[in-house]
């Protein structure tokens, strides 16, 4: 027997150190990897390892351990039945770092026979460092964890264990959580697998405590939380004592912290007031109290900023985690608060699902609100004095230094959660770094959605308004419209806006106004100058993009010239009904047209110059007021009037015009009495048809069919 061990000894210890040893256990190096510095063993399934390193991935996580010196043996008797099972294994200066990968490895397909891996208890009186992630934390710790695995993605379950540190330090993402701090956690887990119960949901097979005590840095607000903000104020101080239980926190456990909240003042001075929260677990809820006091003494923007706030959840289950809709109706609670905040970025996520509005700017929020099953109840109302507004709508951004105000009316029918934006001056521009093209003075944008925090940020809905503002060169609009064919040569306007927006920045109803005295304007190869205002009132379309159905469009021209023509003054009225409006860059536009003008000669005159006409056209062009009725539909680089029929006392006038980037196509025919006139236009060249005017019009082809329908 003495030789035989003498041999275990001797070939034992060159086999541990061997490289054929860790070739071995190291043959798939792609799931775990087994590194140290030297070991040895003195009997059968008894080793001691030194300078341990252990590297795998499981699934969506990368793991590894590392320490000084570990020691333990493996039963044998186990193996028998396909199971590596380890005694209590005991470690020295250990560290474990466990972070999540986007590359999920997953195990070859289960089988009921695969070998099982139990770790009846590893123990260590130095644990040195967890990272878990971005948490860190560091400290004297201790430790016993045990737990058993099926390989091939068999169930795994965690015996009753228990992590402690003291005099530790906690850390997520290299900010300071805890310093100096006594942590305490014991922990089980019943049986999972990685699909059963899937993500989260395998937290609800877990029970223990946790317990903590331990200080706190300052609460201090973004822009200060610098390496060297708050040294010279006092530390906070955390007491935490959380007993769970299968997704559920149980009766008796509390949370508990005291310590400085500092607020900001405008010169970037720290000012701190003292602040309390309390967290219980009772019976039937977990309560919620928080305080913050004004600063002792002293003046300045944040001095009396402070608050309290009572909160109960009625429900001590955490987990599963419920719907949204059915976790807020178990909040109620009442608040108070004023604060100065450096920014007021946080606002915007509260109130909608899509950004296209957007408070920002540093600026104090006051308020008194009060929650009842998940319901904002008559009487709240929050007030934040000024804020810089943005607002994204059709694809251009107001701006503007805004009041904000909101309140819950109490009105028989249930009432409703009213919020109002009111800016003094306010610009339009197609992005922040752009010149604004628009400005003017109070907008207002109202909006109204349910009380119901469940449904709030869906039953949004806005309107935005505002009258007269400056527009200082008219063609800043130009890109919207069908470039050479139709555009703004120079001008100034004043325009007036009154739509309707729902939750996701859209519009769905609305009017927009623009009038401009003494604009030019360029059609096709004319240059108009005089007046103009526009009136366009739309619906949503339930088309994608800025598609918008026109319930009425007018444009009213009055002492209109066209350069180079003597020609008195003109007029017209042109109205669209029932159209089609594409709000994007170029803008699109499809309706019929009806116009009401002083005569036809405008319209003559995109086709010739009036003395290219036979006398009795110049005899009869100008006689009188003309309706005329036509297909209009302008896009990128094409103006069209197809099927254009005009008519007064004394004339009447069909056409099919095209006008693209700039150059006039198309064909005319004017008659008076027996008389008739035939005119082509292609290509800026004109041929003129004298006989058979009517029936050389007939064959000419309409330039609209119903697949230009946007």
């Amino acid at each position: 027997m003495g030789g035989l061990y003498v041999l275990y000894l001797v070939a034992g210890n060159v086999l541990v150190n061997s490289s054929r040893a860790r070739a071995e256990l190291n043959r798939k190096p792609q799931t775990i990897q087994v590194q140290w510095s030297w070991a040895w063993t003195a009997w059968p399934g008894q080793i001691d390892v030194h300078g341990l390193r252990l590297h795998g991935h499981a699934r969506q996580l990368l793991w590894s351990a590392q320490g000084e010196r570990a020691w333990g043996r493996v039963r044998l008797w186990p193996l028998f039945r396909r199971e590596l099972r380890f005694a209590p294994i005991r470690a020295y200066a250990v560290a474990v770092d466990v972070q999540p990968t986007v590359a999920d490895r997953k195990p070859p397909p289960w089988r009921s026979d695969a070998w099982r891996v139990t770790f009846d208890g590893i123990r260590t009186s130095s644990l040195r460092r967890v990272r878990l992630g971005d948490l860190v934390a560091e400290g004297h710790g201790e430790g016993e964890v045990g737990f058993t695995h099926q390989l091939r993605g068999g169930p795994t379950r965690v015996f009753p264990s228990r992590v402690a540190m003291s005099d530790a330090r906690l850390d997520y993402r290299q900010q300071p959580l805890l310093r100096r701090a006594d942590v305490d956690l014991r922990f089980a887990v019943d049986a999972f697998t990685h699909e059963r119960p899937a993500g989260w949901r395998k937290a609800e097979r877990a029970s223990g405590r946790l317990s903590v005590a331990g200080d706190t840095p300052p609460f201090m607000p973004r822009p200060a939380r610098a390496a060297s903000a708050g040294q010279g104020m006092a530390a906070g101080r955390l007491k935490l004592d959380i007993p769970f239980d299968h997704g559920s926190l149980l009766p008796g456990g509390s949370v508990q912290w005291d310590g400085p909240m500092a607020s900001l003042e405008t010169d970037g001075t720290l000012r701190p007031h003292r602040a309390h929260a309390g967290l219980e677990m009772g019976p039937d809820a977990v309560t919620l109290r928080a305080q913050v006091a004004p600063a002792a003494g002293g003046a300045g923007t944040t001095a009396q900023d402070g608050g309290e706030l009572r909160l109960r959840f009625a429900s001590r289950r955490l987990l599963p985690l419920r719907p949204f809709a059915d976790a807020v109706k178990l909040l109620s609670g009442t608040a108070r608060f004023r604060w100065h905040f450096a920014s007021l970025d946080w606002l915007t996520p509260l109130l909608l699902s899509k950004p296209w509005l957007h408070l920002d700017g540093a600026g104090e929020v006051a308020g008194s609100l009060r929650l009842e099953a998940g319901t904002l109840m008559p009487g709240s109302r929050v007030e934040v004095p000024e804020v810089a507004l943005g607002a994204r709508i059709l694809g251009k951004l107001f701006t503007g230094k805004a009041h904000a105000l909101a309140s819950v009316d109490d009105a028989p029918a249930g009432g409703s959660l009213a919020m109002s934006l009111s800016a003094d001056r306010f610009a339009l521009a197609p992005d922040a770094a752009s010149t604004p093209y628009l400005r003017g003075r109070g907008l207002r944008l109202d909006m109204q959605s349910s009380r119901d925090l469940a449904r709030f940020r869906d039953a949004f809905a806005a309107r935005l308004r505002f009258t007269d503002a400056d527009v200082p060169d008219l063609r800043a609009y130009n890109p919207y419209l069908p470039g050479r064919s139709l555009n703004f040569l120079s001008g100034r306007g004043r325009m007036s806006t009154d739509i309707r927006i729902d939750g996701k920045g859209d519009v769905n109803a609305g009017r927009m106004q623009v009038s401009s005295s003494g604009a030019w304007l360029a059609v096709g190869p004319s240059r108009l100058f005089g007046n103009l205002h526009m009136d366009t009132r739309l619906t949503a379309s339930r088309r994608a993009g800025h598609a918008y159905d026109l319930d009425r469009l007018t444009l009213m021209l009055d002492g209109i010239r066209v350069a180079g023509s003597r020609d008195p003054p003109w007029w017209a009225r042109f109205t669209i009904r029932h159209g089609r409006l594409d709000w994007d860059r170029p803008m699109r536009l499809r309706g019929n047209a009806t116009m009401v003008m002083k005569d036809v000669s405008l319209l003559l005159s995109l086709f010739a110059e009036r003395n290219a006409f036979p006398k009795w056209i110049a005899r009869v062009i100008d006689d009188g007021q003309a309706t005329a009725h036509a297909e209009v539909d302008a896009r990128r680089g094409d103006f069209v009037l197809d099927r254009l029929s005009a008519s007064n006392k004394r004339v009447d006038l069909s056409a099919h015009l095209r006008v693209r980037d700039g150059i006039p196509d198309g064909a005319l025919y004017v008659r008076w009495g027996v008389l008739g006139l035939g005119v082509g236009l292609s290509g800026g060249q004109r041929d003129f048809h004298l006989l058979h005017a009517a029936r050389w019009y007939r064959s000419q082809p309409d330039l609209l069919s119903p697949a230009d329908e946007p």
